[in-house]
This record gives structure tokens, C-alpha cells and sequence, in this order.
């Protein structure tokens, strides 16, 4: 299994005030939350803000505002999920109408911490050497095995790890470029039920789901991708950031 991930973000910080722009997607496991100092402000800015060094993520050629420094954060992500069944019919038999037996699942969401460590080295008033090591996507969604959804999934759980090496240079007291390696674990683990019973309707024993199997799917790979960025310096007070 591989997988890349490419992530642009475009915003403009000012002194006063911050203003951004861009195309929201659905996210998924996505994690945005790499950091504690943009927390306040929802990351708003995070490609021009550059205020520590979780910058590395967000925009590696941020750096170059940075001394050298050393920091590690943990965010705690408490999610809620919750369903409400209204009217859903079989998946194997949609045209009989027949309604999918269960409950409504309960709370899917599963707390989980994510950690993060970020080390800035200041080589010389150009060039800057970082090293990240954060989750950017992952979390788990786990509901009663017996609920109306459970041919669709039961429990999903996604676990990265990325180590980010990255370099940044300081062309002049305006422009800075900077660029990182993403070398990324991932681990999932997904499962749902079979409806076995309306799979093999007709032989003996066998009821439209009453008879359930569980099938659980397991995988973990190592990838490697990249991340880059620029940073514009209008003024002491106004800059951009593309990353």
C-alpha cells in the first residue's frame, strides 16, 4: 500500500489582523492540529505565520524567522460521531425496501492524543536545518457492532507517523524558500460485519441479517513524499506564505 499526500495552504498575515483564502475539502483523517500556538486562532495564517517551530509543517521556509530552538506539544482530540438511522434500507436488497436492523450506534468517536516535536537550527543567517516529527493524519471511529451502518464499517483506525527532515534559505530579508522530506508510516485497521444471512438466503438457517460474519482488514507501509514552501516579506508587518 502507498499513498501521497500534497497539501497547499495560502494566506497573508498582517500586524493587526490576519486574513486568509483557500479551498476547503473534505478532510477525512486528516489532522491539521500540529501545533499549540495556532490553536487560538484555527491555524488561520499557519503558511505566513511562522511563530515557532511547527512552522516546519506548515511552511518549512518559515524558519528563517526562528532561532534555533527545540519544542514538543501534544493536542488531545476528543470527537463525536453520532448517527440517527431514518429509514435506510438493505444494502444486498434496496429495491424490497427491507429496513436495516440495529441501533443508532452510539458515540463513534475515540479519544486520542496526538504528539508533535519540532528542532530548528540556526546553521548561519541563510540557511536553516529543521527537523519535524508530527501525525498528520489519523483518529479511530468505532460503533457497536450491531448497528444499522455495520455493513458499511464498525471500526476504522488510521495511524501515521512523518519524520520531516527540511532545509530553509534566506535569499535576502524578503524572500526565503525552504523544503523537507516526508518519510511516513502508516497503520490501519477496518473492519464491518458480512450479511451473510441475505448472501446465502434460501439455504438452511440462513435469515436476511441474521446471520452475521465480521471481516477485519489490516495493513501498514513506509512512503516517502516531499513538502515545500515560500515566504514573501512585504514589510515588517506583511507577509505571505505558500506552501
Amino acid at each position: 500500500m502507498t499513498s501521497r499526500f500534497v497539501r497547499f495552504a495560502l494566506s497573508i498575515s498582517l500586524s493587526s489582523t490576519i486574513v486568509s483564502s483557500g479551498i476547503a475539502f473534505a478532510s477525512g483523517f486528516a489532522l491539521i492540529e500540529q501545533g499549540v500556538s495556532g490553536l487560538g486562532n484555527a491555524y488561520a495564517g499557519g503558511a505566513a505565520v511562522a511563530q515557532d517551530g511547527s512552522t516546519i509543517f506548515y511552511n518549512p521556509a518559515g524558519m528563517t524567522r526562528l532561532p534555533s530552538q527545540f519544542i514538543a506539544a501534544a493536542n488531545v482530540i476528543v470527537p463525536n460521531f453520532t448517527f440517527k438511522n431514518e429509514g435506510s434500507t438493505q444494502l444486498l436488497q434496496p429495491l424490497t425496501g427491507v429496513p436495516l436492523l440495529g441501533g443508532n450506534g452510539g458515540d463513534a468517536g475515540v479519544t486520542k492524543a496526538v504528539p508533535n516535536l519540532y528542532y530548528v537550527q540556526k546553521i548561519n543567517d541563510q540557511i536553516f536545518f529543521g527537523l519535524g516529527i508530527n501525525s498528520p493524519f489519523g483518529l479511530t471511529t468505532e460503533y457497536d457492532q450491531g448497528w444499522a451502518g455495520r455493513y458499511y464499517a464498525v471500526k476504522s483506525e488510521l495511524l501515521t507517523i512523518n519524520i520531516n527532515p527540511s532545509i530553509a534559505y534566506r535569499f535576502n530579508e524578503q524572500f526565503s524558500f525552504g523544503a523537507g522530506l516526508n518519510i511516513s508510516y502508516i497503520k490501519a485497521d477496518l473492519s464491518s460485519a458480512i450479511d451473510f444471512g441475505t448472501i446465502g438466503f434460501g439455504a438452511p438457517g440462513l435469515t436476511p441479517q441474521g446471520n452475521d460474519g465480521f471481516v477485519e482488514l489490516k495493513g501498514d507501509s513506509w512512503g516517502v513524499g516531499w513538502n515545500v514552501g515560500l515566504l514573501y516579506e512585504f514589510t515588517k508587518s506583511t507577509r505571505i506564505g505558500i506552501a
